[in-house]
């Protein structure tokens, strides 16, 4: 490959006649020999082909903050993110060593004060209802003590599409009523919209005893996560496919908009006038700085700052891990975390800085 530097700053593209191709790559122009590739299609070939096809694949799984990771990671090796997991891949690929995994995620909260709302009673029967105070910490909003309506067998935190069970799904009808046991097969699904993109009976766990059984998932560290977030308030419907009965159950679900302080029910139309919710509300800090470092050094893999509802999506891959984490605003403590794994430095957390004296 020949690089073209030209006097009079002229750029040139594509095939000039057998003499040779121009292009540009990562801003330099270069020149290439005209060839007619060949295509024995040997099997060796059809096998690098098929690794290929599979990491181009994974990546156009990944969502944007999972892709911006590698973009982090590909400083200074005058590539793209995109290239620098395909060239990870190809390499673990043609070894038989263990693939990339997909990047971690989470989103941090940061506030300058949190408060825990404990049974506060909904403002009204409006579905969906309005709680008192925003934003709310993801993953902390749990029925109250008095609950009229309909138990609810899961909540959806739209924000990253965090399905948690409070209790076990025991039955396809959820907890009322409730008649036909869960057996093996059987799936727990979920249809809802995101960004224009309408899913289906997405499969968030398969019923197999003693292994994947529908056990509660309460805190949001062990939340299913939906394929695509984040969801569209409102959109949401969890069922049980009764794998015998080839049917599909609606069980209750609460949506929460932890931003907006808002829950809705999905399968309820209102709410009863005694039900309570507690949760954990804070108060925002706007441009915090999140920055994390591969550990004891100063290489940056992920830099971002708080929104005006105090959140940092992070994304960090557990293959470059440990990492170093630390979270900076001006007149408040600084918060340093130091060899952190990727799912420590990446986990859903509401993180509340201290004032400097």
């Amino acid at each position: 490959m020949v690089k073209i530097i030209n006097i009079f700053g002229d750029q040139y593209s594509g095939q000039a006649g057998k003499a040779g191709v121009f292009a540009k790559w990562k801003g330099r122009q270069y020149r290439r020999a005209y060839v007619i590739p060949a295509n024995p299609k040997t099997t060796m070939q059809q096998t690098i082909r098929g690794y290929f096809i599979n990491v181009i694949a994974a990546w156009h799984t990944y969502h944007s903050i999972q892709r911006l990771v590698y973009s982090y990671l590909a400083t200074g090796l005058v590539m793209s993110g995109m290239n620098l997991l395909v060239s990870r891949w190809m390499k673990a690929a043609t070894k038989a060593l263990a693939l990339p995994l997909a990047p971690q995620e989470g989103v941090k909260q940061i506030a300058s004060a949190s408060s825990v709302n404990t049974d506060e009673v909904v403002t009204a029967t409006d579905n969906p209802c309005t709680l008192i105070n925003k934003p709310v910490s993801i993953g902390s909003l749990v029925s109250g003590a008095t609950w009229v309506t309909n138990p609810i067998d899961a909540f959806v935190d739209i924000e990253m599409g965090d399905v948690r069970l409070p209790v076990q799904v025991e039955y396809v009808e959820g907890q009322t009523p409730a008649t036909t046991p869960c057996a093996v097969g059987d799936e727990l699904v979920i249809s809802y919209t995101s960004g224009g993109r309408t899913v289906i009976h997405e499969v968030l766990l398969t019923f197999a005893t003693g292994v994947e059984e529908f056990e509660a998932r309460a805190a949001i560290a062990d939340a299913l996560r939906t394929a695509f977030y984040p969801i569209d308030f409102k959109s949401a419907h969890v069922y049980v496919h009764d794998v015998s009965e080839e049917s599909y159950v609606e069980i209750e679900a609460e949506e929460i908009d932890n931003i907006n302080g808002q829950a809705y029910l999905d399968k309820t139309a209102a709410y009863d006038v005694t039900d309570m919710h507690t949760y954990t509300s804070f108060t925002p800090i706007e441009a915090a700085k999140l920055e994390v470092c591969k550990v004891d050094t100063s290489f940056i893999t992920w830099r971002r700052y708080s929104n005006a509802n105090g959140h940092i999506p992070i994304a960090q891959t557990i293959e470059d891990e440990t990492y170093d984490w630390t979270l900076s605003a001006g007149t408040r403590v600084s918060v340093i975390r130091a060899a952190q794994s990727a799912v420590l430095a990446t986990k859903h957390e509401l993180v509340v800085m201290e004032a400097a004296a």
